[in-house]
This record gives C-alpha cells, structure tokens and sequence, in this order.
C-alpha cells in the first residue's frame, strides 16, 4: 500500500522518472563511446588489414619484377620487360597509399620510408643487373654474382617486410580481441538501454493510464457535481452569472434563465436581452450600478424585479464581485437570488410587527391601568374597610361582619393579583440590562425585606457562597423573593422551616431538552425547603399560569408566582426544575447562563 501510495504520488513519479531518464541518459551516452570506440577499432583493424594488403602487393610486384627479370636474362626475350616501368610506377602508388595509412603512427611511417629506399635500392640493383645482362660481352661470374647480390637483398627486403606485415598482423590481433570485448560491452549496454527504455514506456504509459483514469474520474465527479449544483439551483431558487471583463462575454446558468421564465436554448447570453425582463421601474438602476462596478471593480448587492412574460412580478436579489479566472483574465460574478416569497413574508412580518407595535402599546396600556388606576379605588376600598374596621365594628351585626371580613380578603386578594400582574408584565417588558451582580448581595437584601415573614414563621434561612455572575438584578431580586416566599407559605405547621440556598456542581449527565449542561456554561442554585411539597407529577404544570396546587384558604396566593419565576430564568437564557415529595418539601434549581 505504501508503494501503491509513493507510485500515485505525482511528486515522487516525477523524480523517479526525471532519474530513470539521467541513468539511460548516461547509458546512451556509454553505448555511444562504445560505438565510437567499436568504429574506432574497425578502423585500426582496416588500416592494418589494408597495410597489409598494399605491402603484399609491393612484394608481389618486386618479385614478379625480378621473375621477368630473370625471363629475359635466360631468354633474352624482351617481352619480359614491357611492363616494368608501370610496375614501378604501380609501387609508387602503393606506397601513397601505405603511407597515409600510416600517417598517424610514426614508427610505422619510418618503417615505410625505409622499406621505399630499400625498393629503389632494389631497383638500382635490376637497373645494374640489366644493364650486365644487356652487355655484348657480358660476364657470367659477375651477373651471377650480381642476381645473387640482387637475390639476397630481395629477401633481407622480404624479411622487412614480412616484420612488417606481421606487426601489423598482431596489431590486427590485439584491435580484433578489443573489438570483440567492446562488442560484448555495447551489446549488454543496448541491452540495458533497451530495458530501461521499455521500463520507462510501460511505467509512463501504466502512469499515464492512471491519470487518464483519474482524469475520467475527475470529469465525472465535475459533471456530477455540475448536476447537483444544477439541481441544487433550481431548489434553492438562484441562478448564477459571470461576465469576462477581457472578451465582454456573458455566461448565464440554465436557472438564471428559467428564473426569467425563459428556455435556455432560445436565448443568447448578452445584457441587453436580460435587461428586457427587468421591471421597467428598475432596469435603469440595475444597469447604472452594474456597468459602474464594471469600471469601479466594486462589488455590488441590489435588490430589483423582473417582470416575466406571463406578467407575474418576481424580487430578485443580486451579488456579484470580481475575481481572475486560470488564465488570469478578470471575470465578475454574481448570483440572483429568487426572494419572492421571503419578500412577501417580509410584508407580512412588518404587518404583523404593527399589530403587535398595537397590542404593546394595547399591553402598556393595561399596565398602567393595573398599576395606577385599578389600585387607586382598591385603595380607597382598603382604607375605607380600615375605617369601618376601626370606627364602625360594633355596629355590624355578627353576620355583617362575616360578609365585611369576606370584603376585606376579596380587595387584600385583588391587591396581590394587581401586584404579580405588574410583576409578571415587568418580567416580558422590562429592560433587560445584565450586570456583574454578586448573588450573595441579592439574597440578604430579600430575607432583610421578608425578615417579618421569616420571624413569623420562626424560619432558618441556611446560606452558603453565591457567585457573582452577569445578571438583571431586580428580575433575580423578584425571583428569589417569590421562591422563598412560596417556601415560608407552603411550609409545614408543626416543624420549623429551614430554607437551604446554595450553589451546586452541575454533573457530566446534566441534559435539558437533548443538550448537554456544563459548569462551564451554567451556574446552579438551589433552593430547598422542607415543606408539605407535592407530587412529581405537577413538576412542570405549576409554572403555568394561574396554576395553583392547593386550594386551601390559609395557603393565599394567586398562581403567578412560580410563572414570573420561570419567565426571570428564561430572560437569563437559563431553565428552572423542580424536584419534591409530599411532606417531604420541595428543591427547585436555577440554571443561569453565566456570560448572559
């Protein structure tokens, strides 16, 4: 796998390569040495071989000089020496010849210079013989001893020569015996040549395979991918365009055109018949600003209409900006978003953001009646009953002053709604401007302002260390108010209440609604009581609105409180649960994002 991986590595191909092309580079380079150093030794061998040869025929000639020589001396036929001065003259030619054979080894041309002085010796010495022989009275002993003088120099010359011939003969030998030793090298180096080359075409062609193959593949996956950006255009509503600043070409998306409500095949891609479809109200802005950003090279964002040949209007929202394609030319491109039905829900949206301007300004209206003037005849009501209470109770016959005690808890149970009905309004309205808040502060401040209710009820209030975290401070003021009142209310008549609030570690399984609750992002505070509780069950209705569990008359209340305690948490991001028994009190916790 690990040479699989090197192999589709196109780096390490290319070095692999560009070193398997260096080493048949230098095995080219030796295989031509070889064949210039085989041409070479062919050459020496030729020259010797020819050297050979051209003394050969030197000798043959002398020695068919001195056969005719020899022809006339007995027969003293005169046709024995017709030829003899082409024969000298056919040695002069040989040894032209010879010589530049041997004009690169000077011991050789040496030997030559010799042999040719010997030759005209030679001559001289048939010259002399011939000239005895012609003689009228011509002396046997002398010619004898002549031809004999002639024969021995004749063969002193052969014996030269012969030297000659087989230096050049061994010469010949050793040249033949490298040829043959060069010979074996250049066939295994064109041999290694060859099967390099080959290596190097198979692994390029297999190379070449794969990248076609990759290629093909690529060229797939882009085609798909064209498809399903077709696709994912026509799902999403939006079409896309570019235009070539260097060749002044537009190319629109198949969807660009079929927002336009047009076929893709009839239209031809130029501004002018895009601009066709504009909305007339529009065409002149979108133009300006899009040939301006074509100078500028700003991008641009516009929101603009088209309006189709069935005559439906359509918004259209269009962003294009610049950059430079693979050959460096400069092309703008842009998407037009089809925002239509986003448009109209906009419409729909500031509507409704009226109606619901209307029904805030309808609800704060509410608040000030509840505030100021629904309390101000309570008021009067509660001061008048204080009155009679005071001044006329004597006068009441028993029965009145039954109806009279039921008056005075209807108005002192009206007050308490009034109150946790601003309380509640305060929590949906109210400003909502968090501060670094110490928690500790917050709660002595609430069991200072319900010390009476706490000594009535003779309640122990156990508190440990809160966090300073980012908070509304009235809103938790209220929310801490409310639930240790709810304990010292719902507390038990014969045992003494103790109200426990404390900050807890939030454990690794903590989960609200499929999310995972940390320490890091909450704080957890408790507060626990041992109260009458109730049943699990109403664990989560009792935050509802007007929900009241008891009905009892000594257990007042009127359902809000619970409800602008679960309202507070959430303003602070956080979630509020409980946790209770019957007669075994009841444990809410705060979860409180700690950067709200």
């Amino acid at each position: 796998m690990k040479l699989k991986r090197l192999y589709r590595n196109s780096q390490i191909f290319k070095i692999a390569l560009g070193i398997a092309i260096l080493v048949v580079g230098y095995i080219a380079s030796v295989f031509y040495k070889q064949m210039q150093s085989l041409e070479s030794s062919v050459n020496l061998i030729t020259n010797s071989t020819e050297t050979q040869l051209e003394l050969e025929r030197v000798l043959s000639i002398i020695s068919i000089y001195e056969t005719s020589l020899r022809s006339y001396i007995i027969t003293k036929d005169k046709s024995y020496l017709e030829h003899r001065f082409l024969r000298k003259g056919e040695i002069d030619l040989n040894f032209e010849r010879i010589k530049k054979l041997v004009a690169n080894n000077k011991g050789r041309s040496k030997d030559v210079d010799q042999l040719k002085r010997m030759i005209e010796t030679r001559f001289a010495l048939f010259k002399e013989t011939l000239l005895l022989a012609e003689s009228k009275n011509p002396d046997k002993d002398q010619l004898i001893l002549k031809l004999k003088e002639s024969t021995d120099f004749t063969e002193a010359m052969k014996t030269f020569v012969y030297k000659t011939i087989n230096a050049e003969g061994d010469k010949i030998k050793i040249h033949n015996d490298n040829h043959q030793f060069e010979l074996q090298d250049s066939i295994i180096s064109a041999f290694l040549l060859v099967i390099l080359s080959l290596l190097i075409l198979l692994l390029s062609f297999n190379r070449m395979n794969v990248d076609i193959n990759a290629l093909k593949k690529a060229n797939d996956d882009l085609q798909f991918l064209n498809h399903s950006f077709n696709n994912a255009e026509k799902i999403a509503g939006f079409g896309h365009w570019k235009i070539n600043l260097e060749t002044k070409l537009y190319t629109f998306s198949d969807n660009f055109l079929r927002l336009l409500g047009v076929d893709p095949d009839d239209f031809v891609a130029t501004i002018e018949n895009v601009s066709q479809y504009i909305h007339p109200d529009d065409v002149d802005y979108v133009l300006e600003t899009h040939m301006e950003s074509l100078i500028t090279l700003e991008p641009t964002t516009m929101m603009f209409r088209y309006l189709l040949p069935n005559g439906e209007i359509r918004y259209i929202r269009s962003v294009g900006s610049f950059t430079r394609n693979s050959i460096g030319d400069l092309v703008k491109t842009g998407v037009n978003y089809d925002i239509s039905e986003q448009y109209k829900k906009t419409l729909e949206l500031e509507e409704n953001n009226k109606e619901l301007k209307s029904i805030n300004e309808e609800l704060e209206s509410f608040n000030n009646i509840v505030s100021h003037d629904l309390q101000e005849p309570l008021h009067k009501i509660q001061m008048f009953i204080s009155r009679i209470e005071v001044n006329e109770m004597d006068l009441i016959s028993d029965q009145g002053k039954v109806y009279f005690s039921k008056i005075k808890l209807s108005a002192n149970k009206m007050q308490t709604l009034l109150i946790d009905l601003v309380n509640y309004s305060r929590t949906i309205k109210g400003d909502k401007v968090f501060e670094l808040t110490d928690l500790n502060q917050i709660v002595h401040q609430v069991i200072d302002d319900l010390s009476f209710n706490i000594e009535e009820k003779n309640a122990v209030i156990d508190l440990a260390v809160l966090p300073i975290i980012k908070v509304i401070p009235f809103q938790i003021e209220q929310l801490f108010i409310n639930l240790i009142s709810n304990s010292l209310k719902y507390s038990k008549d014969d045992v003494i209440p103790v109200i426990s609030i404390f900050e807890e570690e939030i454990f690794a399984n903590e989960i609200y609604e499929n999310k995972i609750i940390t320490n890091e992002e909450y704080c957890k505070i408790v507060i626990s009581d041992n109260g009458i509780g109730f049943k699990q069950e109403y664990a989560n209705k009792i935050f509802n609105l007007f929900y009241r569990l008891e009905k009892d008359v000594k257990y007042s209340g009127t359902g809000l409180g619970l409800a602008i305690c679960k309202r507070i948490v959430e303003n602070h991001d956080g979630f509020i649960q409980v946790n209770s028994e019957p007669n075994n009190g009841s444990q809410f916790a705060l979860f409180i994002l700690r950067n709200s």
